[in-house]
């Protein structure tokens, strides 16, 4: 497919994911227009943990999960919760969430995985130094934690992933751990260290600058509600809106947790899920650690930020629509005073916004399935700030006929 300077592509999604792939396709000559309800990085790039990990190839459904998954159920502030009420429409996602984690599902998932994410730092490069966003992004190394002193590698299986994936990865004892981390507790007794990681120390005002790069490249970003699609000549002619209809030539669906509703007024399902994640955040909290410390005891990421120390994780499933229980976030706060005793907490403020989830983890980067002028960016998961960069690349060379840095095929609206 040809594209010229006159070619307009109009993006459905202001979070980090929707921006970038706005400025990679405005590199690819493109002229792009972004519509989302609310301001951009609003949604979960407002609040995620911050956490840029290429070494990320093991998946979350693993062969023992479908042994912890009812001891989840019956625990409403665990690592997972799902609202019982919200139960029957969520079941058929979660039993295909178990079926990924059959061992050979999980050796694919994981080769997908460490082929989209160890590209993660060098797909942000160019955006970040042509945005002056270099600062916001720290190659720090991160950590993972636990009262334990042994196990914190995981089983046999986890450690072939990594290894296949050339991930590299330092295991500490108490003394390594404590000397690289003084303001950790001293009952965590090891670690692993992945120094190819690291983070955002802003993942908010990091989707801003690039939002705003957007704008002087020539690009809009307007504050619409989209929910469907006008057609003519056998394609989509335009997106409706709140504020009335908008005409579209090329369309990418980048909407985060809403993404499968558009995508259904397009005559395609999916088996999107909402898995709502909390954050503390602790804007003097007296006590900062070096670099991201993962909790491996409970499952949550302590990020030092710009504005503050944020803990932030848990996976609740609970759909769209149903408040937030910020007792799950609480929950999170509790764990970070016995992480880092002596933590200050005045002014803190939570949080709880909707990651995009396939069962698989992984997400779709394609074409949509009936319509070959829309292409689709959704279903990061837990790694959409991770994952956006180069997600963005990808998009823009699907758009523009240019060959894929990757294979795509794991990535395919078709596999479910």
């Amino acid at each position: 497919m040809s594209i010229s300077r006159e070619t307009q592509v109009t993006v459905i999604g202001a979070g980090i994911v929707g921006i970038a792939a706005a400025l990679y396709l405005q590199r690819a000559g493109c002229r792009v227009t972004v519509l989302d309800k609310g301001a951009p990085g609003e949604g979960c790039s407002f609040g995620n943990a911050g956490l840029i990990s290429p070494g990320a190839c093991v998946p979350f459904s693993m062969p023992d999960m479908v042994w912890k998954v009812p001891r989840y159920l019956i625990d409403p502030l665990g690592p997972l919760a799902i609202r019982w009420a919200y139960l029957p429409r969520a079941l058929p996602w979660l039993l295909r969430f178990l079926a990924a984690g059959r061992p050979a599902r999980v050796r694919a998932i994981s080769r997908a995985m460490a082929a989209l994410h160890s590209r993660a730092f060098e797909a942000y490069a160019p955006l970040l130094k042509e945005a002056g966003a270099e600062a916001l992004v720290r190659h720090s190394g991160q950590l993972y934690a636990s009262k334990e002193a042994h196990g914190i590698e995981g089983g046999r299986l986890v450690r072939e992933l990594r290894e296949s994936a050339g991930v590299k990865v330092e295991l500490l004892g108490a003394d390594e751990l404590h000397q690289l981390e003084p303001a950790l507790s001293p009952r965590y007794r090891s670690a692993l260290f992945f120094p190819e990681n690291g983070h955002s120390i802003n993942s908010f005002r990091l989707v801003q600058v690039l939002a705003e790069r957007v704008v002087r490249n020539g690009g809009e970003i307007l504050r619409r509600t989209v929910s469907g699609f006008r057609f003519a000549d056998g394609r989509p002619s335009a997106v409706i809106t709140d504020a009335g209809d908008l005409p579209v030539d090329r369309v990418v669906i980048a909407a985060g947790a809403w993404s499968h509703r558009l995508l259904a007024t397009l005559g395609t399902w999916v088996p999107l899920e909402a898995e709502r994640g909390y954050h503390v955040m602790l804007p003097d909290p007296g006590v900062m650690p070096r670099l991201p410390v993962s909790n491996r005891d409970h499952n949550f990421a302590a990020t030092p930020m710009e504005n503050g120390l944020r803990f932030a994780g848990t996976v609740e499933i609970a759909g769209l629509e149903r408040p937030p229980d910020f007792a799950r976030a609480r929950i999170l706060l509790a764990h970070g005073k016995e992480m880092y005793p002596g933590l200050r907490i005045e002014g803190m403020t939570e949080w709880m916004g909707s990651r995009p989830s396939l069962p698989d983890g992984l997400p779709i980067i394609d074409v949509a399935p009936n319509f070959r002028t829309v292409w689709l960016a959704f279903g990061h998961s837990h790694y959409g700030l991770m994952g956006a960069a180069i997600t963005g690349k990808l998009i823009a060379e699907l758009v523009t006929g240019a060959p894929p840095s990757i294979d795509l095929a794991p990535y395919a609206a078709r596999r479910f």
